[in-house]
């Protein structure tokens, strides 16, 4: 009863009236438009590409110089071909331009943000309102693939605030996660101990959905598991913020006897693309991201892996326009039953960082380490980190109910994809760190030996 009361009249009435914001009306939009066939999608995409680039051409200095530099005007721009002359931007070319990335007459009205980033320095991005309004959209609907709805209880195993959080805004935050019936746990401290604690937690609060960072969210179902905790009831799990491996969702499913949707997102632009309830992939946000996946300089095949590249078409403050956010993934060859005309991202193959290369020349992404020790019982917790293109270290945490991990065994089999070249040492650990933005690294290279492109 509750749920359809926040859902018809308390959620419009602050979203709407208290915080004058579009959200449900973008939203309303989001649910009509996704039935749209693919070629309509399209030119929904094209015109709001090309009012984006007139908006970067007028307002933003960045812009206005790569144009004169490549000789065009935004009426130039006809084709994704032309589109595509456009250079590409990173975290490095933000920081190095970041005040002539601003939208000269969005100065001062923009919201920021920042993300951890993989390289340990935190980025500051500006956003708009309308922009935040339209991802907030974005992830409501992508959610409802789900069966989320704003209302029903959800439980977040996700990060929680550090640093300078005042008692205000801890209170502030205590009440608005009341109201809309979410708890959060702490996934910074998934310690055996504290699984225990959430577990039961968790069954009393009898959420219908969890919300969870992947690889957090695989080790708690193996907690339950492991220790013959019977599950409590979910309708769905949505996992985000990592890249999860079909045995781990097959397995995360498994447990909870309900279904798993994954999700993919980033900080610079919130949801990316998510699966519905056909389970073939994942929907892009067409409607609000201007998804490409490169390699080479040209656009992959389906099927091909390639460098994520993304243009947020309703960010007017800081356009970011043909963005490479670090990211692998392969676009689908399929069609989704479901009859959305939203494209498919078939998998997120990993961070661009995280792939593991040889002295041969062999490209290996870190799907293969997950991939390799489920096999290994006596392996609780693993990472992987390449410190020079000669030299690999694994460290394990070992499972305490079978300690004896095969190291042996587990060094010929990882030696048989990574050759012979590559010095390989494997550590048994006590404890492994997440990294400064929460999340749990699995494959960390070192390698810094320039701009490395498939």
């Amino acid at each position: 009863m509750y749920s359809k009361i926040y859902q018809w009249v308390l959620f419009p009435l602050y979203e709407s009236l208290i915080m004058g914001r579009k959200t449900l009306q973008y939203l309303r939009l989001l649910q009509e438009s996704q039935w749209l066939s693919e070629e309509r999608i399209r030119d929904l995409q094209w015109r709001e590409l090309k009012r984006l680039l007139k908006h970067a051409y007028r307002n933003v200095p960045y812009y206005r110089d790569i144009f004169r530099s490549l000789g065009v005007t935004p009426d130039d721009i006809r084709t994704p071909e032309d589109f595509r002359e456009i250079p590409i931007i990173d975290k490095q070319v933000i920081r190095e331009n970041y005040r002539s990335l601003i939208a000269e007459n969005y100065m001062g009205r923009t919201l920021t943000k920042s993300t951890g980033g993989t390289t340990g320095i935190p980025l500051q991005l500006e956003f708009t309102r309308d922009s935040y309004e339209w991802r907030r959209a974005v992830m409501m609907r992508h959610y409802g693939w789900g069966g989320y709805e704003e209302g029903k209880k959800v439980a977040y195993l996700w990060s929680v605030p550090v640093g300078r959080y005042s008692l205000f805004s801890k209170l502030k935050d205590d009440l608005y996660h009341k109201i809309l019936r979410q708890k959060y746990f702490n996934v910074f401290d998934l310690t055996p101990e504290n699984m225990e604690r959430y577990y039961h937690r968790m069954r009393e609060f009898k959420p219908e959905h969890i919300v969870a960072y992947a690889l957090q969210m695989y080790y708690f179902a193996r907690y339950i598991d492991e220790n013959n905790l019977e599950p409590f009831p979910l309708k769905s799990i949505i996992l985000g913020a990592e890249a999860v491996t079909k045995y781990q969702k097959d397995f995360i499913s498994f447990v909870f006897n309900c279904p798993v949707f994954e999700t993919y997102g980033c900080r610079e632009f919130m949801l990316i693309a998510s699966e519905c309830e056909e389970h073939r992939g994942m929907h892009i946000s067409a409607e609000n991201l201007y998804v490409e996946v490169v390699k080479d300089g040209r656009p992959a095949e389906p099927g091909e892996i390639g460098e994520v590249v993304i243009t947020d078409l309703h960010n007017y403050g800081m356009p970011f326009i043909r963005y490479k956010n670090g990211d692998l993934a392969v676009l689908s060859k399929e069609k989704c039953p479901c009859g959305r005309g939203l494209p498919l991202i078939e998998r997120v193959e990993g961070r661009l960082l995280d792939v593991i290369r040889t002295p041969d020349g062999k490209i290996l992404t870190g799907v293969f380490f997950p991939h390799l020790m489920k096999e290994f019982k006596e392996v609780d917790r693993f990472q992987v980190i390449q410190e020079s293109i000669d030299s690999l270290v694994v460290k394990i945490i070992p499972n305490p109910r079978y300690p004896n991990v095969p190291i042996d065994l587990i060094k010929k089999e990882i030696k048989k994809v990574i050759g012979t070249k590559m010095n390989l040492e494997i550590q048994l650990v006590d404890d492994i760190p997440l990294s400064p933005s929460g999340k749990f690294r699995v494959t960390i290279s070192k390698i810094t030996d320039g701009n490395f492109t498939l």
